[in-house]
C-alpha cells in the first residue's frame, strides 16, 4: 500500500458520509468516493497543504454536480422518491456493519430535498460535520459572509421542521415494538394509538408491482394522510403480505434508528422507518423498491 493510498483511506469513511448525506444514494456515494480516490492518485500532492480539506472539496463538488444532473431523473421517477436507506447493523445476525459512517435519518434526508445542492452542502458541512466558516469559504471559493448567508437561507428553507429530528432512542424503540406488535396482530386500535392524528406515510416502490396472494401490490403514488387512512392501508397490506411464503420481520438499525425490515425467502422485501413527535409516529417511510434494499440481503 502506497503512502497516498494510506492517506486516502484515513478519510474514506468521512468522504462516504458526506457523499451519502448529500445524495441519499449508496451506490452513487461509493462511485463518487472512488472517483475522488482516482483523482487523488493521479495528481501531484506535493503542494497540497491540507489533505482532508482537499479531498472533502473534491467529493463535495462531485456531489453538487451529481445532484444537478440527477434533477431530471428525479422528475421522471415513477411515484414517490425516497432516499436509499443505509444499513448500520442487524443485531440478529452481526456486529455493527457501518459503525464509522455518519448517516442522517431518512426523515432528515427527505427534508434536505428542499435545499439547492449548494445549500445542502454548506448546511451539512457546517451543521453536521462542524466545519468553520473560513473552511467553507476556502472550499467553495466564497467569502465567509456569503457562506453565512447561504446557511441562513438553507435554515430558512428547512424552517421549524429541522427541530423534529432530536431522537430519544429508548422511546423510539418502545414505540417501534408497539407498532410492530399492532401490525403483526392486525389490531387497528393499538396501531392508531401509536400514530399522530395528522401522520403522513410516504412509500417508494420505484413503480414496481409486487405479486401477493394472486394480486399485485404497488406503493401508493402519493403520500397518505391521517392515522385512519394510514392504519387501514398498513393493515390491508400486511394481511396480503402474510400470504407470502417465508415472510419474516426483523428489527435492524438503518440510518442510525431502529427500523423494521421484512424478508421473503431471505431477500429484503420492505423497510419501514419513522420519525416521532411527542411519543407518537409523525411520519412513516416505507421502502419497497428492491433496487434500494440490495445491501440488506442476508
Amino acid at each position: 500500500m502506497t503512502d497516498k493510498t494510506a492517506t486516502f483511506l484515513e478519510y474514506k469513511a468521512l468522504l462516504f458520509s458526506i457523499a451519502y448525506n448529500m445524495l441519499g444514494n449508496v451506490d452513487a456515494a461509493e462511485d463518487i468516493v472512488q472517483d475522488t480516490f482516482l483523482k487523488w492518485m493521479e495528481i501531484d500532492t506535493i503542494d497540497i497543504r491540507h489533505t482532508k480539506a482537499y479531498l472533502v472539496k473534491i467529493t463535495t463538488n462531485k456531489c453538487i454536480n451529481y445532484l444537478h444532473s440527477a434533477r431530471q431523473k428525479r422528475e421522471e421517477y415513477i411515484g414517490l422518491w425516497l432516499p436509499e436507506p443505509l444499513l448500520n447493523y442487524n443485531p440478529n445476525t452481526e456486529t455493527p456493519k457501518i459503525e464509522s459512517y455518519h448517516a442522517l435519518s431518512l426523515g432528515f434526508l427527505v427534508l434536505l430535498e428542499k435545499l439547492t445542492p449548494q445549500e445542502r452542502a454548506i448546511f451539512l458541512l457546517k451543521e453536521v460535520f462542524s466545519y468553520d466558516y473560513w473552511e467553507l469559504a476556502e472550499m467553495f471559493e466564497k467569502t465567509e459572509d456569503n457562506c453565512r448567508q447561504i446557511l441562513k437561507r438553507a435554515k430558512d428553507n428547512l424552517g421549524k421542521d429541522a427541530r423534529r429530528f432530536e431522537v430519544d432512542l429508548k422511546v423510539h424503540e418502545k414505540i417501534l415494538h408497539k407498532f410492530l406488535q399492532a401490525i403483526s396482530e392486525g389490531s387497528m386500535e393499538e396501531l392508531i394509538d401509536t400514530l399522530k392524528e395528522d401522520i403522513v406515510m410516504f412509500a417508494d416502490g420505484g413503480g414496481r408491482l409486487f405479486p401477493t396472494n394472486g394480486q399485485r401490490l404497488a406503493a401508493p403514488p402519493k403520500p397518505i394522510y391521517g392515522r385512519e387512512n394510514v392504519s387501514k392501508l398498513l393493515l390491508s397490506a400486511v394481511s396480503k403480505l402474510d400470504y407470502i411464503n417465508g415472510l419474516e420481520r426483523e428489527i435492524i438499525v438503518a440510518n442510525g434508528l431502529p427500523s423494521i425490515i421484512s424478508y421473503s425467502k431471505g431477500l429484503p422485501f420492505s423497510l419501514i422507518s419513522f420519525e416521532l413527535e411527542e411519543d407518537q409516529i409523525r411520519n412513516i417511510y416505507l421502502q419497497i423498491n428492491p433496487d434500494k434494499l440490495k445491501q440488506f440481503k442476508k
